[in-house]
């Protein structure tokens, strides 16, 4: 077998181990609690995964659309994120594709990201390695799926290898060369895995606004191979989390060595509760020089302290028995947290209401209840039952009112007010009637009232024109 068809033998190998390998990670992936739906075509897919997906390729950009199922609720979404294996004759730029996708309205989580394609790349199939983290409330769920692109609109496998035209190979070997082995024994050399050992902060949540410590290792898992030229680059695309150191650099780390990664980090008060996954890129080289590149992802909780407050609950001075009277309040949540299954509730002797449920309230929220409280007496039960005819009814009453949500993992907070009122005997209020006086009708008062009115005003007039007259006379008398 001549070179170039031994070439084309190998890679057709290859190219059929792949496959297999994808299939088996798409069947172990199903029976996990992440899976992608291979039945169904999405938009910007040709075809589904199980017709045989692959991404369109337009001027060097190929768009890559991968759904994902899961059998259990998550919270805050998945992080999905793609690294690739530093080949010779990759295609792919090597950046940070990680991002977060959240459940679209048909049940799917639909990744969809750009994927920059080397201008001269070279045909052949690639893998995609789908690193994929969930949050259950439990537990952090973090699964691996491999997707194997094809590559056909690059420059041919074997184009630069200076073989003649097979119409040019000889028809024989020349006897000269008869019995002698002419396939080329190439050394395979296998990539070192870099791994994270240790991770303080894998099962342990922080607190926002805190600072902390945070212990991390990685391997060398590589048993015979030591790497060199070693950097470590951390990626994370959460603005609220402050690291003291984002790239290390370690000239050697022998084969099953270990490089510790701690350093101090802090939260902003800020920050949302939500799981936050932080990539590392190893970049190093083997003892030939050959280059390469893997990433690991660690994700660790943040959680924020829930803050809220039951406010303007004020119980009357005291009721009587049998009264039933509101009592109005306010539930506010002064966080950057949701509060979960929000209830106001009393407890006192001889005073009963049912428990007002507020419900969920997000970060800010305020909401208003009310409490209808009834008065019974001091020698009831919490039933509402007698438990002695012979002991006081009447009385002071010591109480409290209990304020109750819980956070995410249904762990509960209470808070409690006292308030002191007092339970009377109900009063007998008389009911009088009173009569109505018969009123009078007193028309003839308006009468009289008029005429005297007028009469007044006829004697004015009269004593007027008197004096008038008078006036008169006298300047007649001094004229003569």
């Amino acid at each position: 077998m001549n070179r170039k068809r031994k070439k084309r033998s190998l890679f057709a190998a290859a190219v059929f181990c792949m496959a297999v390998l994808f299939l088996t990670d798409l069947k172990a992936g199903a029976e996990e609690l992440i899976h992608i739906e291979s039945n169904k075509k999405y938009k910007g897919m040709h075809t589904s995964f199980a017709e045989g997906y692959s991404p369109v390729i337009k001027k060097n950009i190929m768009y890559l659309v991968v759904p994902f199922r899961t059998k259990a609720k998550i919270l805050n979404g998945l992080q999905v994120g793609v690294s690739f294996e530093r080949e010779e004759n990759s295609p792919f730029y090597y950046r940070n594709y990680q991002k977060k996708v959240n459940l679209s309205r048909g049940g799917v989580y639909l990744y969809r990201c750009r994927i920059k394609l080397k201008k001269n790349r070279m045909n052949g199939q690639y893998p995609l390695y789908l690193e994929v983290l969930a949050e259950t409330g439990e537990e952090t769920v973090r699964q691996q799926f491999t997707i194997y692109i094809e590559i056909t609109d690059g420059r041919a496998a074997f184009q630069n290898e200076n073989y003649p035209p097979e119409d040019e190979l000889p028809e024989s070997v020349p006897k000269e060369q008869e019995g002698e082995n002419n396939e080329e024994k190439e050394e395979v050399s296998h990539q070192p895995r870099m791994m994270v050992e240790t991770n303080s902060l894998q099962k342990t949540p922080v607190l926002a606004g805190e600072s902390f410590f945070w212990t991390l290792t990685a391997k060398n898992c590589s048993t015979a191979q030591e790497t060199e030229n070693l950097k470590v680059t951390l990626i994370s695309e959460n603005r609220d989390l402050i690291f003291e150191k984002t790239a290390w650099y370690f000239e050697r780390i022998a084969a099953g060595g270990t490089m510790d990664l701690s350093q101090n980090i802090a939260v902003e008060k800020t920050a949302a509760a939500e799981a936050v996954p932080v990539q590392f890129q190893f970049d190093y080289e083997d003892k030939k020089g050959n280059a390469y590149s893997s990433a690991e992802t660690v994700v660790f909780s943040i959680k924020q302290t829930q803050r809220a407050e039951l406010v303007n609950f004020s119980m009357p001075e005291s009721f009587f028995e049998s009264d039933i009277k509101p009592v109005a309040f306010q539930v506010q949540n002064t966080g950057l947290s949701v509060i979960y299954n929000a209830k106001v509730r009393i407890e006192a002797k001889g005073l009963f209401s049912k428990e007002a449920f507020l419900g969920n309230m997000e970060a800010g929220d305020s909401k208003d209840g009310e409490l209808e409280i009834f008065a019974g007496t001091l020698n009831m039960d919490a039933q509402g039952e007698i438990t002695d005819e012979n002991a006081e009814k009447y009385g002071s009453v010591s109480g409290r009112v209990i304020f109750t949500y819980e956070n995410e993992q249904g762990e509960t907070t209470e808070q409690e007010q006292a308030f002191l009122t007092a339970i009377q005997k109900p009063e007998i209020v008389e009911l009088k009637i009173e009569r109505e006086e018969q009123k009078t009708n007193q028309w003839w008062i308006t009468v009289l009232a008029l005429a005297f009115l007028l009469l007044m005003l006829v004697i004015a007039g009269l004593l007027l024109r008197l004096n008038y007259y008078r006036r008169m006379r006298r300047e007649t008398y001094e004229k003569t």
